[in-house]
C-alpha cells in the first residue's frame, strides 16, 4: 500500500508540474507550489497552498525543478530558541575575535618568553619598590609611637593632654593607611604575575602552533 501511496503522490505532482508548464504556455505566472498537507496529501497550486501554511512548501519551475524551499513561520518558541542561538553564535565571534587580538597584542609585544620574563621583572620592581616605602615608613612610626608610649608614661596616672591622645589617633591612621598600600600593592603584585604567567603560557602555545612575533619576523627580513 505504501508503495501504491506514493506512486499516487507522484502522479499527483507530475500532473501538477504538466499543468504548471500549460499555464506558462497560456501566459500564467510560471510557478508552481508543492506541499503535502497534515494528512499526507499533495498539493499543488499556482499560489502557495493556505493547507501548508504550517510546513515546507516546494515552488517549482516550469520544468519541474526545485527554484527555492518556503519555510513555516517559526513559532513563538522556535523564534525564542533562533534568538538564543544566534546570540550565541554572535558571543562565540566576539570571544574569537577579542581573543585573536589579545594574541596578535602579544606576538607584537614580545619576541621570545624571556622577553615576557623581563617585563614581568620591571613590572614588579616598581611595585617593590611602592611596598618597600610603605614599610620603611611603618618603621619611623613604630619609633614615633615608641616615643609617644615614653611620653605617656609621664601620664600613668593622669589624664593625658588631649595634644598626646591626637598624636596616638593621628599615629594609629597612618600606622593603617600604610598597612593598606602593602596590602592593596601586594595583591596588585600577584595580579601582575598572574597575567604574565598566562601571557607565557599563550605566548608558548601561539609560538608551538608555528607563529610568530612580529619582532622575529622582522628580524628575519632583517637578515
Amino acid at each position: 500500500m505504501a508503495y501504491e501511496f506514493r506512486a499516487r503522490s507522484w502522479l499527483v505532482l507530475a500532473v501538477g508540474v504538466t499543468l504548471a508548464a500549460g499555464a506558462l504556455a497560456a501566459g500564467g505566472t510560471g510557478a508552481l507550489y508543492v506541499c503535502t498537507d497534515a494528512r499526507g496529501k499533495t498539493i499543488t497550486s499556482d499560489q502557495p497552498p493556505p493547507q501548508c501554511a504550517d510546513r515546507p512548501i516546494k515552488e517549482l519551475r516550469s520544468d519541474g525543478s526545485v527554484r527555492r524551499v518556503i519555510d513555516p513561520p517559526l513559532t513563538a518558541a522556535q523564534r525564542e530558541q533562533k534568538a538564543a542561538e544566534e546570540r550565541r553564535k554572535a558571543e562565540e565571534l566576539a570571544q574569537r575575535r577579542d581573543q585573536a587580538r589579545r594574541d596578535q597584542a602579544l606576538l607584537d609585544a614580545y619576541g621570545d618568553e624571556k622577553e615576557i620574563e623581563e617585563a614581568r621583572v620591571r613590572a614588579a620592581d616598581s611595585r617593590r619598590a611602592v611596598i618597600d616605602r610603605a614599610r620603611k615608613r611603618m618603621d619611623e612610626l613604630q619609633r614615633e609611637r615608641k616615643k609617644l608610649d615614653d611620653e605617656a608614661e609621664f601620664y600613668a596616672r593622669r589624664e593625658k593632654p588631649d595634644k598626646l591622645k591626637r598624636a596616638y589617633d593621628t599615629n594609629a591612621t597612618m600606622v593603617k593607611a600604610q598597612e593598606k598600600i602593602i596590602a592593596d600593592t601586594e595583591a596588585e603584585l600577584a595580579r601582575i604575575n598572574e597575567r604574565f604567567d598566562a601571557d607565557r603560557k599563550r605566548f608558548r602555545e601561539l609560538m608551538q602552533n608555528g607563529a610568530r612575533s612580529a619582532q622575529r619576523s622582522a628580524s628575519t627580513v632583517t637578515r
